[in-house]
């Protein structure tokens, strides 16, 4: 592993106040560092694909699209809280997206102060362009893999996600997730 990346966990491990929990990171510092170099090779994935996107779409709007598309729709003040953003920034952002015909905002017909975001088709098949990237990306680092270890990274992989899914602190991250974790793999 890099030394960056063990100076990083050494440092976390070094600043738990809590023996046990210090002892059993330390225990795993390995481990954390693996999923650690992983999750650098997938953000690098993702952000190649998104660099590859047209129209070009920012990290921060693409997290927009795809809420909105696991929401099916969603006012701006939802996105907003979900982006963990304040509502004139959601706005702003909207403004952006409308303008590229990827998202489309009406007047709620129950409120007409609020407006609701819909995915656009164009929206739906920028998101798809991404996953068919990311998706033939992935496939090409796997084929350097041997079967039974790409079995073993799929259950540990597997394993991670379910903990993720039952961790208090990641729920809001969930709704977060680029890639709409939860509602399946896009």
């Amino acid at each position: 592993m890099p030394d960056v990346v063990k100076t990083v966990s050494e440092s976390i491990v070094a600043e738990l106040a809590d023996d046990d929990a210090a002892s059993m990171l330390a225990g795993q510092a390995d481990i954390v560092d693996a999923v650690l170099a992983a999750n650098r090779v997938f953000v690098a994935v993702a952000a190649g694909a998104l660099a590859n996107l047209e129209p070009e779409v920012t990290l921060p709007q693409f997290r927009a699209l795809v809420l909105i598309d696991i929401h099916d729709a969603m006012t701006v003040a939802q996105l907003a809280e979900a982006l963990g953003v304040v509502p004139s920034t959601a706005t702003r952002m909207c403004d952006r997206l409308v303008a590229k015909d990827l998202v489309d905002r009406t007047v709620d017909s129950a409120n007409r102060r609020q407006m609701t975001l819909t995915l656009r088709p164009e929206g739906h098949a920028l998101i798809e362009q991404s996953t068919r990237q990311r998706t033939r990306e992935i496939n090409r680092l796997l084929k350097s893999i041997p079967p039974q270890a790409q079995a073993d990274l799929a259950q540990g992989l597997g394993l991670l996600v379910q903990a993720a899914h039952g961790s208090d602190r990641t729920r809001a991250s969930r709704r977060l997730h680029p890639t709409g974790a939860g509602q399946g793999m896009r």
